[in-house]
């Protein structure tokens, strides 16, 4: 009977929140921008280990430098009718971060530049609040970006005094396997176009765990700048 009770009595919360819902929005979108490492375990320029193409590898991959992100989205959102917002946004990106690589045997002292691309799934739970200014709107909203790496590669390039390139490559394996970035977005909605900003800061530490020496910390933070198109009818206020 107890069980029965709360059964009802859930249906009936459920059943009352539901009704005070102002809309549902479903969006696609692709997603740009930059990401960089920062902390005291992350530089600017970085060493070359290794002696032939095959076996190089960058000393400290962490670069302070910011490097072209890309990736696509869907995202679902809950706009209640007072203008408060619950939605979760699944995404595949591949995050880029760049490190300069230095020498003085190579030509002005600089042997060129690693690129670390890292392809992450993310999750995204926000919680949020809209703003009206007809015929846009803008969502303010705050979430954690959940990050599952799927894959941390180097791609980078070196010269030498005589002007001979040489690329190489270098699985980093999953250094680190989930990720947890606060994240903070806005975003300007008109008729089913939405252009957003925003901001991810990292918490987890990609040095966590390496033997020998403290290098000290490194986390990787993202700028993102996207594009979405709703593929449900939008709903307005004033509708």
């Amino acid at each position: 009977m107890m069980k029965r009770f709360l059964l009802v009595g859930l249906f009936a919360g459920i059943t009352h929140f539901m009704a005070f819902s102002q809309s549902h929005e479903l969006r696609v979108g692709v997603t740009s921008g930059v990401s960089n490492f920062t902390g005291s375990g992350t530089e600017a320029k970085s060493t070359l280990n290794g002696s032939t193409q095959q076996d190089y590898y960058t000393n400290n991959p962490y670069g302070k430098k910011y490097g072209i992100n890309i990736g696509g989205a869907l995202n679902y959102r809950y706009v209640f009718a007072n203008n408060l917002i619950l939605g979760l946004e699944g995404a595949y990106e591949r995050l880029q971060t760049k490190i300069d690589l230095e020498g003085n045997e190579f030509m002005n002292g600089s042997r060129g530049q690693t690129r670390l691309n890292q392809q992450f799934i993310n999750f995204n739970p926000f919680v949020g609040y809209r703003v009206f200014f007809e015929p846009m709107t803008m969502d303010i909203q705050l979430g954690m970006d959940i990050a599952k790496t799927l894959s941390i590669k180097e791609n980078g390039s070196i010269e030498d005094k005589q002007w001979n390139k040489t690329s190489f490559d270098r699985d980093r394996g999953k250094v680190i396997d989930l990720d947890l970035r606060p994240r903070l977005q806005f975003n300007v909605n008109y008729d089913r176009y939405t252009v957003f900003a925003g901001y991810s800061w990292g918490l987890k530490d990609y040095n966590n765990g390496m033997l020998g020496a403290d290098p000290g910390v490194a986390r990787l933070n993202v700028f993102r700048l996207g594009l979405q198109y709703q593929l449900l009818t939008p709903i307005f206020k004033n509708d």
